[in-house]
């Protein structure tokens, strides 16, 4: 069943045993635009007969439009119980970070230039033999980011699983500055120029029970000036560190503390601090921002854009509708393993053909999905 239908049985099933308050987490996530329209015509009618309902989001859009009142927190502490209609975006955003926060992308437009990455008729198949990804072609330059939409589950965890070596592939082909990955380790695509921020920083993005410095060195411990003659240099990798934590502005007690008791902002701030400080030619970049708070976006946005302006070559996933918009210069639509779209400019499509073809409602042909294939 597609994922809006399995969410609204789940609150079927709430309703079915005589629940009277609803607590969602993040209900939006993973859902289209017009799955997401269906979901709030049902709330809001669920509220009509009712019941209560605590909508949990980092999305402030969707606070806005459906919420009655809002409670904001930050780090653990109530910053303010407000009526929705009395407050904006930006107030919200300012009691959640602690200070004006910027909620636009703002970026020039892309210069691209050579091509980093090319994935050619690719096939994937997934645990359960299937077709996870199935003849995708695409490329991505330096230069630009090219981001991916598509409701979870449509191939791409298993394509960026590819790309980065946490998977293997059956056919076809993916090259990074011209050398094929195919027969690579993961070590070894890390050093032909690829930074992965993955979907998930606790399983595969970080150590949780070691510390900050041991997180932001490993991949990077064995580069020159972090090595002596015999043994590391702890007064390099120290000062490295601590440089990080500042750039990056990681809220920690100290470059000891451990990962794990951090928040899930600054997680993920010692995630795309380590990746990004690796001078990678090509950035793949897996739900960069997936529930962290809007300060923490803000800043990991930024570098991105930071990152292609100098030169680097950026593909992005995520389950954000707005943010592949927004980030975007370009973007592919994946839907059952297949790209069925290919938009050359972001800022040419709306929501809600975006969501068409997330659906597989629409699909383009193939002369014009072709297009994300640059030789």
């Amino acid at each position: 069943l597609p994922v809006g239908i399995k969410q609204r049985l789940e609150i079927l099933k709430a309703l079915y045993r005589g629940a009277k308050i609803l607590i969602l987490d993040e209900p939006t996530a993973v859902l289209t635009p017009q799955e997401t329209e269906e979901l709030f015509s049902q709330l809001k009618a669920l509220r009509s007969q009712g019941n209560t309902i605590v909508f949990i989001s980092h999305k402030l859009n969707e606070i806005k439009e459906l919420c009655d009142r809002v409670t904001i927190m930050r780090n653990g502490s109530v910053q303010g119980t407000f009526e929705v209609s009395t407050v904006d975006a930006k107030d919200i955003s300012r009691l959640m970070v602690g200070r004006d926060v910027i909620l636009e992308v703002r970026k020039t437009p892309a210069v691209p230039k050579e091509t980093v990455l090319k994935v050619r008729d690719l096939l994937v198949y997934d645990r359960f033999k299937k077709r996870a990804v199935d003849g995708v072609s695409f490329s991505v330059r330096r230069g630009e980011i090219l981001g991916i939409a598509g409701v979870e589950g449509n191939g791409q965890g298993e394509l960026v699983e590819a790309i980065t070596g946490l998977g293997k592939y059956s056919a076809g082909d993916i090259s990074v500055g011209g050398a094929s990955v195919g027969g690579m380790s993961i070590r070894q695509i890390r050093q032909a120029g690829v930074c992965h921020v993955p979907e998930d920083r606790m399983t595969h993005g970080c150590a949780p029970s070691l510390g900050v410095e041991a997180n932001l060195m490993s991949y990077n411990h064995d580069l020159p000036g972090f090595t002596g003659k015999v043994m590391l240099d702890g007064k390099a990798i120290r000062a490295n560190s601590e440089k990080l934590i500042a750039e990056y502005a990681i809220k920690c007690s100290s470059p000891d503390q451990e990962v794990g008791m951090l928040s899930g902002g600054n997680i993920q701030k010692v995630v795309v601090a380590r990746e990004f400080s690796s001078e990678p030619s090509l950035i793949v970049a897996d739900q960069p921002t997936r529930g962290i708070d809007v300060g923490a976006t803000e800043f990991i946005r930024a570098r991105l854009v930071e990152l292609r302006d100098a030169g680097a070559a950026v593909l992005l996933v995520s389950a954000d509708l707005n943010e592949v918009m927004e980030l975007s210069d370009s973007l592919i639509v994946m839907y059952g393993g297949r790209i069925c779209a290919y938009v050359p400019d972001a800022k040419a499509v709306g929501e809600v053909e975006l969501g068409l073809y997330m659906l597989g409602l629409r699909k383009q042909d193939a002369q014009e999905i072709a297009g994300v294939a640059h030789d």
